[in-house]
């Protein structure tokens, strides 16, 4: 058993969801009270329970039998996909799914046309693999409302062709009217759809989210708690246009029990690189004019995060250029004196682009770094083509953790696989001659240790919950993963693929043990 803070256990004592005792095996024999069941764990290491800080579950669940058009190597490939799916899912209702990356083709671009003549009369919403673009055809621009005479809204743009109609894409806040359309007309069981995720999950060890989707998810896991059925823990975020009402309503972050707790706002700054909508502090790379969009200006950011805070709930900003960053950060620093009295954990979800300057200001600030080590592996041809020869602090865990940042991993999922096993090996090798770039000058690797630390105690201490979870200490819950290979005798290059066989949740077993 590793116990997170660089030591070994043989043996655990739990006592009613609790670990009473860890340490030696005969000590924790002795220590055991007289007919205590014993329990014989299968595999070669017990971890604490992945904690995922930051994933979409919701979105998830909906994935799983939605059209995935993310492996289409081409615009052609993705176009055959489409159709075989409409054909196999006949009916009027909307089509979604998507998660396609136009950044690999190169014989075309998303177009609304193209949609049309495959569903002309069917609407059709397919997201980009970031969901910061989203790709319709003309029914879904029709009952949306959006014609060559719709403006593009704050913090989004509607691609338009030479003659200033749509072209079918549609970037950040500009897909939201087509988004909420389509969710509002094709309603769903998310209860039994999250119950089917959680599966999922489990499998992968994971035995606490930070979930950062709606509303809709949240009443999905209040019904599954009063139910008795919820079966990992979760902190649940509120979206941004719930805030006000989450503020008049009393909700705080912190508030619940050991299975639900309530999260940070997820605001959002910026877009993503793969839609070219990160903001930055510079033109990307041959595409002159675009430094990305600036969801939330300045101005608006602390007059959020101000209502926020003073609602007693935490924050958590989606930021992924530079200059997001910076804005950001410059919001919080306003807040600061606030969120320090109020006992709030300001979040940076990403911090993928930084200036360099800026990786200390998190610590100084007390900011959380809640990262996804696995956008890295995704995101190379993007920053080797667009940001080429800039002077950034990329995807810097490894800096913001020396500057004595708090950092927290997640997944992203569905945008990028659930697997935390995937983002420990993606920090893990990164500046090594195992990464894909080779070892990285000046980048220093996450140890396994503080790569596996990243992905259970930092997300614990993020969500304000050190003292309960995510560790494998006297007085934690007893939520654990057994894996079937010790992570710290394997390379690194190979932590992705360990597997967990066993996942317990309050001394209760959820995968993998009769």
């Amino acid at each position: 058993m590793l116990d997170g803070r660089g030591g070994k256990a043989g043996a655990m004592l739990v006592v009613d969801g609790v670990i009473s005792a860890i340490g030696a095996a005969d000590v924790i024999t002795d220590a055991a009270p007289t007919g205590a069941a014993v329990v014989d764990l299968p595999g070669e290491a017990v971890i604490a329970g992945f904690h995922d800080a930051h994933i979409h579950t919701a979105s998830l669940a909906r994935s799983l039998d939605a059209l995935d058009l993310r492996d289409a190597p081409t615009l052609a490939a993705a176009l055959t996909q489409i159709e075989q799916h409409l054909a196999q899912h006949p009916g009027d209702g909307w089509l979604t799914g998507g998660r396609w990356d136009a950044n690999r083709w190169s014989d075309g671009v998303p177009t609304r046309a193209a949609l049309d003549r495959l569903a002309p009369h069917r609407p059709v919403s397919l997201p980009s693999v970031d969901g910061h673009s989203v790709w319709v055809n003309g029914e879904a621009l029709r009952r949306a409302g959006i014609d060559a005479s719709t403006p593009d809204p704050v913090g989004g743009r509607i691609e338009r062709d030479v003659d200033g109609e749509p072209t079918g894409l549609l970037r950040e806040t500009a897909a939201d009217a087509v988004i909420e359309r389509a969710e509002r007309e094709t309603p769903v069981d998310l209860v039994a759809l999250l119950e089917r995720a959680h599966g999922r999950l489990l499998s992968e060890g994971i035995t606490h989210v930070t979930d950062l989707d709606g509303e809709d998810a949240r009443a999905a896991y209040l019904r599954l708690k009063a139910d008795g059925r919820l079966r990992l823990r979760v902190h649940k975020g509120t979206p941004a246009d719930a805030l006000e009402a989450a503020v008049a309503e009393g909700r705080r972050t912190g508030a619940g029990d050991d299975w639900f707790t309530n999260g940070p706002v997820k605001l959002f700054s910026d877009g993503a690189l793969g839609s070219h909508t990160a903001h930055m502090g510079f033109d990307f790379a041959g595409e002159p004019g675009n430094h990305g969009v600036e969801v939330l200006d300045l101005d608006e950011l602390v007059r959020l995060v101000d209502l926020a805070v003073g609602g007693g709930i935490a924050v958590a900003t989606h930021a992924i250029g530079d200059r997001a960053n910076r804005t950001v950060l410059d919001a919080y620093e306003h807040a600061h004196d606030a969120a320090v009295r109020a006992g709030l954990r300001l979040r940076m979800e990403h911090a993928q682009h930084l200036e360099p300057a800026d990786v200390a200001r998190f610590a100084r600030l007390g900011v959380i770094a809640s990262q996804q080590p696995t956008h890295w592996a995704s995101d190379i041809p993007l920053v080797e083509s667009m940001l080429h020869g800039r002077d950034l602090a990329s995807y810097a865990w490894a800096a913001l953790r020396d500057a004595g940042a708090v950092v927290a991993f997640g997944s992203d999922a569905p945008v990028e696989p659930s697997a935390p096993l995937l983002g420990v090996r993606a920090a893990a090798v990164r500046g090594t001659d195992a990464s894909p770039l080779g070892a990285e000058r000046g980048i220093r690797p996450l140890s396994v240790e503080e790569a596996l630390s990243a992905y259970t105690a930092g997300p614990a201490d993020a969500a304000g919950l050190g003292h309960r979870v995510g560790r494998l200490a006297s007085g934690q819950l007893a939520d654990f993963v057994v894996l079937d290979r010790d992570p710290l005798s394997v390379e690194p290059s190979e932590l992705g693929e360990l597997a967990p066989v066993a996942t317990v949740v309050g001394g209760t077993p959820a995968f993998g043990l009769d």
